[in-house]
């Protein structure tokens, strides 16, 4: 059964068989990147090579708590950066509503900004990282094929971007069941669920290397996004309408081109006919399947997202200016009616 084939796997698999490494807490997962930043240590570096993985998961310290610490970090720097945004648009002379949601894009425009300038320096030398090298996408997880590292475990500066990717998806997803209703509420639920359970599922299965890339697939377009919202609000002329078309572009190639290879690599690479998966393609385990089946359940959520940008765009050609955006109409539409019965 695929129960028994699981258990029998993760039992040949189980880390620790040798000496068992040294895990470290979140504090210290974050000192390791910083090291990797300043050039101090490596980047990917298979001797800081941490636990992922079901026995990983299984395990407190190697995946709840740090992953909790990392939370109540992302969330004291979304509160840092939410009152640095709001003090921002004060200065800029917005009042009333306007300011949340100033102070909100600003929050995503830097957490976005950063995460990829980060993950980017991470992984800039590593071919897998890239389309060209993306044929050695899945040689972790059940493949394990990547020469130092043993199996179920990824380098440390490696594993802290996921906790902290994460983390913020879980601090989002509250602040969207607490804040105000939009229009595209239920469309940002699901997404925020399945990328959840989408990052839970590869850690699980251990292949963090497609995690990765498609994080940073995701990511590439936000910045351009909010930037747009943020000089929108802000009344900066110009800036706006190129972040937008920058925003759209860069939403069309990563995340309905480059995406869909990026599925196409996790099916046709997991279970190809190696020691540990004999079967082929068609022989993957439940875990296997489901990380498949969420990456492609996002598909017709961009494909909705592209739609609107699409509206916005046609709006802007008819006005002259990409006023508004995907994400913020209904109520840039209320605050005008607001402002109407007031007159």
């Amino acid at each position: 059964s695929d129960a028994g084939t699981g258990f029998s796997f993760l039992q040949r698999h189980r880390i620790g068989k040798t000496a068992p490494m040294a895990e470290k807490n979140a504090v210290e997962l974050a000192q390791h990147l910083f090291a990797v930043l300043s050039g101090s240590e490596p980047a990917l570096d298979n001797k800081s090579s941490q636990p992922v993985g079901m026995t990983a998961l299984k395990s407190p310290d190697s995946f709840l708590i740090p992953l909790l610490q990392i939370s109540v970090m992302v969330w004291l720097f979304i509160s840092l950066v939410s009152a640095t945004g709001r003090g921002l648009a004060r200065l800029s002379g917005l009042r009333g509503g306007i300011v949340e949601r100033f102070a909100a894009s600003f929050v995503e425009l830097t957490y976005y900004s950063l995460s990829l300038s980060v993950m980017a320096k991470v992984c800039w030398y590593a071919d897998w990282f890239w389309p060209s090298g993306w044929g050695n996408l899945m040689m972790d997880g059940r493949n394990q094929s990547i020469k130092g590292l043993k199996p179920y475990t990824t380098s440390a500066d490696m594993k802290f971007l996921y906790l902290v990717e994460t983390g913020f998806y879980i601090v989002a997803l509250i602040k969207l069941l607490t804040a105000k209703r939009k229009k595209d509420f239920w469309q940002m639920f699901f997404h925020h669920i399945v990328t959840g359970v989408l990052l839970l599922v590869s850690y699980t299965a251990g292949y963090i290397r497609i995690g990765a890339v498609v994080m940073f697939l995701h990511n590439l377009f936000d910045p351009f996004l909010h930037l747009a919202k943020c000089c929108n609000y802000a009344k900066v002329p110009i800036l706006p309408d190129v972040a937008f078309v920058a925003c759209m572009i860069t939403f069309a190639v990563s995340r309905l081109y480059y995406y869909p290879i990026c599925i196409w690599h996790s099916f046709t690479q997991v279970c190809n006919n190696t020691k540990t998966c004999p079967g082929g393609v068609w022989d993957k385990e439940i875990v296997e399947s489901s990380l498949i089946f969420l990456l492609t359940a996002l598909l017709p959520v961009h494909i909705f997202w592209f739609f609107l940008i699409l509206k916005v765009l046609k709006k802007a050609v008819l006005k002259g200016s990409a006023e508004g955006d995907v994400r913020s109409d209904s109520e840039d539409e209320e605050e005008e009616e607001q402002l109407k019965k007031k007159k």
